[in-house]
């Protein structure tokens, strides 16, 4: 395949891309509009050449003066040569150190998220990079110039230096991968971080190698297709059955999200795992891609609250429970004690959704739980208290009130905010109603009726 054949296709696909994307829903779209600048001319790239010292790879260049000096393309678009550069230029030049941090010998390159060993944590200089686009945040594309990579596409968060390396082999195979998938639908929000291809190719890269870390890569990729075939069900139910850990883990994520009625049986034998991590993982899938509306699970996920004791099973059971509108207080009153914290702040958060009256007849419980040694406990449970006006409660916050004399962890002033919820038809009635024991709270609450009435 020659380069000018691939340019002619890009030109095409283009066209054909903007039409897949009508209304901008890929991600970045609306900055650039599948729309490209006037390309550059030879003498001018062979200009900015001279000036800093480098050859510009050549696919790079024949993309600049045939297609467009920038415009549509992945995230934000590709920036005209030399400009929007969020990095300098100066060392642009300098033979650049970063490779990826694992190779292989198949056909692409194993994923790089971390710091390259030959840069100081400290360093903030990038040798060897022309900033080709943006893609949000700190988070830029670079262009490798000079070097072992030169030509290779690499992502960089500019905030912790981490660096990933695209699978392309060169910038017109990125951007091309890019129009394909734009073509094809493909969930593209972080477009060139996970494998390329459509399951049929993703089943074939899985099958050419034993390598872990490959099928693992080969099975991730496959959770951007919108769809996936019958054959492909098959292939990720023998390798769920086939393997153990982070393999059969991804081969029944892909499952969940593409098929989940064929997952469905897979995800209750693990909801029955005496193994924990097996229990979150099916409680994650659920959360993630069980149909809205759909309540299949309910009862079972009912049963399973008494019996968890995993922070996040638990934060996962419980969030869900609440989208299938299961009333969710009388569960939780049993953990307002638990002995782990967080199970302890999930449960009042979640007891705190309940209508007022239940919170009210309980409210004993929530008591107890404002007396908890964790200060952060104590916090959830006074927001857990949200429109609730029991006269009970004035004691219980004069006591915090004289426990927290600042307001450091927020307990004064969420006593406060609930205190405004407390009615009085004026400041007599305060000061008839409210002892002079609780002298925080009736200062408060004297506070408010005079501003109150200020405003009559």
């Amino acid at each position: 395949m020659s380069r000018k054949e691939q340019l002619i296709r890009i030109r095409r696909k283009l066209e054909l891309a903007a039409q897949a994307d009508p209304t901008y829903n890929v991600f970045g779209s609306r900055a650039h509009r599948y729309q490209l600048n006037e390309p550059l001319s030879l003498a001018e790239v062979e200009q900015f050449e001279r000036e800093h010292g480098i050859t510009l790879p050549e696919d790079y260049v024949d993309f600049m003066t045939e297609i467009g000096n920038g415009g549509a393309g992945p995230y934000y678009g590709i920036h005209p040569l030399g400009a929007k550069q969020a990095i300098e230029l100066d060392l642009i030049g300098q033979p650049s150190p970063l490779k990826p941090r694992n190779e292989w010998s198949g056909t692409g390159w194993s994923e790089d998220k971390l710091v390259d060993d030959a840069m100081d944590d400290e360093e903030e200089e990038y040798p060897g990079l022309l900033n080709i686009g943006e893609q949000g945040c700190s988070y830029e594309t670079m262009l490798v110039i000079t070097g072992e990579y030169r030509g290779k596409v690499i992502y960089i968060n500019l905030d912790s230096q981490k660096t990933f390396f695209t699978y392309e082999a060169n910038f017109l195979d990125w951007y091309e991968r890019w129009l394909n998938e734009t073509i094809a639908g493909y969930e593209n929000s972080w477009f060139g971080m996970r494998r390329g291809g459509d399951d049929r190719a993703l089943m074939e890269l899985y099958r050419s190698t034993e390598d872990e870390r490959i099928h693992i890569e080969a099975l991730e990729g496959m959770l951007k297709l919108p769809r996936i075939a019958d054959e492909t069900v098959d292939f990720l139910i023998q390798q769920y059955h086939a393997n153990d850990g982070e393999v059969r883990r991804w081969a029944l994520q892909v499952l969940a999200k593409m098929r989940f009625n064929e997952a469905e049986p897979l995800i209750r034998e693990m909801l029955r795992s005496q193994d924990g991590t097996n229990r979150l993982l099916a409680l994650q899938l659920i959360k993630w891609y069980l149909p809205e509306g759909d309540r299949r699970f309910t009862a079972e996920l009912v049963s399973m609250v008494a019996l968890e004791n995993g922070v996040e099973a638990f934060r996962f059971l419980t969030n869900i429970l609440h989208e299938a509108e299961v009333n969710m207080l009388p569960l939780m009153l049993p953990f307002f004690s638990h002995g782990d914290k967080d199970i302890r702040i999930q449960a009042l958060y979640q007891a705190g959704h309940a209508p007022v009256p239940e919170r009210v007849e309980q409210l004993h419980h929530f008591i107890a739980a404002l007396d908890d040694p964790e200060i952060y406990v104590q916090l959830i449970a006074l927001q857990a208290l949200s429109g609730v006006t029991d006269a009970r409660l004035l004691e219980v916050f004069e006591q915090l009130l004289e426990r927290h004399k600042t307001d450091k962890d927020y307990i004064r002033s969420n006593v406060k905010i609930l205190l405004e919820g407390f009615t009085f038809s004026d400041l007599e009635q305060v000061e008839r109603e409210i002892p002079d024991a609780l002298r925080q709270v009736k200062g408060i609450l004297r506070k408010k009726m005079m501003e109150h009435k200020k405003f009559l």
